[in-house]
Formats: structure tokens, sequence, C-alpha cells
């Protein structure tokens, strides 16, 4: 047998354990795999028993060791093909699960407004949901639009939630008046939530004033 003829028998093993891969997609690494296993083992068991002698009348034989030369490059082909395949796979794996992981947080945006930062408390989001639910304020996108009272009233609200602020009545005066708590005003935080200006300057002119109109109404968020 020429060397031409062993690599042409070798060359067409070596397309059918590739086609076989390809039909079979779910054991491609385990086709390769075995056929790399077979063709390595296989060829170093013909030579181990006689059948395939690389020497004949005390001289090397080119055409047997060109064939197992050859039989051994493609097991190696079909083991790095394995591997490759392999390696492939676990990429795709990987991408679809960053790809799974990524959906709820465009789940979570694609629903409307989210509080972040100093924002994001449970009073907040408790308050803003009454609030949407009694028209006083609706959602605009990724923004809050307040529909109902004035300026002032909504720094009353947002007082109450992020700093305590609280409404005192008067005896004498017969009516409630703006105490101011101690917690931090987000005024640009809250600016850009509702798309406007002077927020929390709205709310420091009103300081120790009468609490704006509707305030009451404002109030009932606040409670169970």
């Amino acid at each position: 047998m020429t060397v031409t003829r062993i690599f042409l028998l070798l060359l067409c093993v070596f397309i059918l354990v590739l086609v076989l891969a390809t039909i079979f997609k779910r054991y491609q690494r385990i086709i390769l795999w075995s056929a790399a296993i077979v063709i390595f083992t296989g060829t170093l068991l013909l030579i181990g028993f006689g059948i395939i002698d690389p020497v004949t009348d005390n001289r090397p034989d080119s055409v047997v060791i060109t064939g197992v030369a050859f039989a051994l490059f493609f097991s190696g082909a079909l083991a790095y093909g394995a591997e490759k395949l392999r390696a492939k796979n676990r990429e795709k794996e990987k991408q679809t699960m960053q790809t799974k992981d990524n959906q709820p947080e465009e789940q979570d945006v694609s629903k409307g407004v989210v509080l972040s930062g100093r924002l994001d408390t449970p009073l907040a989001r408790t308050v803003f949901a009454k609030a949407v639910a009694a028209g006083y304020m609706e959602e605009d996108g990724s923004h809050y639009r307040w529909r109902k009272g004035t300026k002032a009233l909504l720094a009353y609200m947002c007082g109450r939630i992020y700093c305590g602020d609280i409404p005192e009545y008067s005896e004498l005066d017969r009516k409630s008046f703006w105490k101011f708590g101690n917690g931090l005003f987000p005024d640009a935080e809250l600016n850009a939530l509702f798309e406007q200006t002077g927020i929390g300057q709205s709310r420091q002119n009103r300081r120790d004033m009468a609490v704006p109109a509707n305030a009451g109404e404002i109030d009932k968020l606040f409670s169970d």
C-alpha cells in the first residue's frame, strides 16, 4: 500500500468522523474524542502485535512509518477539535447566562420609575405609590410628574419622607405649622426625579410657616 492510499484512507475516516459529529451535534465531543482514542490506541496496538511493522528486512519501512504518522496526526487533530468545540460551547453558555442575568434589570427599567440612591427607601416607595393612586402624581417614563397641588405641597411630602418633617398644630393659631426634621433633603435628586427645579427652595421658604394647602391629604398618605 502506497503512502497516498494510506493518506486517503485516513482522510476518509477523518471526514466520516466529522460528518457523524455534525449530524449528532449533541454528542460531537464524545464522537471526536472516541475516534481520536480509537485511532491512536488502535495504531499502537497494531504496531505492538506486529500487524504493522515499521521495520522490514532490518530497514525502516517509510510507507508504514508515514501511515503511522498520519494516523497519530489525525487522532491528535480530532482530540484538539473536541477541546476547541468544548471551549466554544462553554463560551456560548457563559454568554447565555450573562444575558439571562441581565434580563431582570432590563425588565425593571421597562416598568417605569426606579428609585435609586438616597431616594430609594421603603417609606418613599410606599408614599409615592399612594400618591400616584390618589392622583397627586403620575409616572412619566423614568420620571414622576406632579399633577395636583403646588410645588410647596410636593416639597412638603418629600420633606416628610426624607427629613422627618411633621405638621405641628397650634391651639393658639388654630392651624398646623411646618416643622423640619433632621434629615438631609435630597434636593438635586428630587428635582431630577420630578423634572422640576427649586423643590428644596420651596421647602426652605416655608420653614416654621403654616403647612401648604391640602397638606392634610398628604398626611393621609403616611397613615397605615
